[in-house]
């Protein structure tokens, strides 16, 4: 299980650490003993090239890897490069380059999304957070909201929507669940990646 053509099987899981270390290394580990090689920073199974920014660095990743686990939690993380976030910026890879992908997110990021449709901008502001000033803390960034609603494919008509589904957890035990579901069946996954290489990426 977890091998192609001789080889393991590369799966990235995505670059959402802080305050969330202990959980990233269960799910790598989860996916190693299941044979898979994990790249994930966090866990330095990432190549480093010193002459490269982070951000290059965690993109090369996405382009080696053959499939991609993101999860989209309420903290977007200081990993950030100007206006653009490693995390996200990983995610919008995977996608671009058609990789296999699967999504955890948390739950208080979708409660959070259902919240604020709920509130109206006033009449002058363009955007809901121009009235409501959220200052930088460890708990929650509405920009994470951004990522969720990109990963759902918010802005693509309901009826042509595809790929866009998210797993919504709360506890460990939840997001294992969804892991073991989707990557403890080898015929499961090397169909998805037959289909791929057929498809040739389209």
């Amino acid at each position: 299980m977890g091998k192609s053509n001789n080889r393991k099987i590369k799966i990235m899981v995505g670059s959402t650490v802080y305050g969330f270390e202990d959980q990233i290394s269960t799910i790598a580990a989860q996916l190693i003993s299941m044979g898979y090689e994990v790249l994930n920073s966090h866990t330095g199974t990432i190549k480093v090239n010193p002459k490269l920014s982070n951000l290059e660095n965690c993109l090369n990743a996405v382009d080696e890897c053959d499939m991609f686990l993101g999860i989209i939690r309420p903290y977007y993380g200081s990993g950030n490069i100007g206006e653009r976030n490693i995390t996200f910026e990983e995610i919008k890879r995977a996608i671009e380059l058609k990789k296999p992908y699967w999504f955890l997110v948390h739950r208080d990021v979708v409660f959070a999304r259902q919240l604020f449709k709920k509130m109206k901008a006033r009449e002058n502001s363009k955007k809901l957070f121009d009235v409501i000033d959220i200052k930088p803390n460890n708990l929650f960034d509405y920009r994470c909201i951004d990522v969720y609603e990109y990963v759902i494919k918010q802005r693509v008509p309901t009826e042509l929507r595809n790929g866009n589904w998210a797993q919504e957890f709360y506890r460990l035990d939840e997001a294992m669940t969804y892991v073991n579901t989707q990557f403890s069946d080898g015929e499961f996954v090397m169909n998805i990646l037959k289909q791929k290489e057929a498809d040739n990426g389209k």
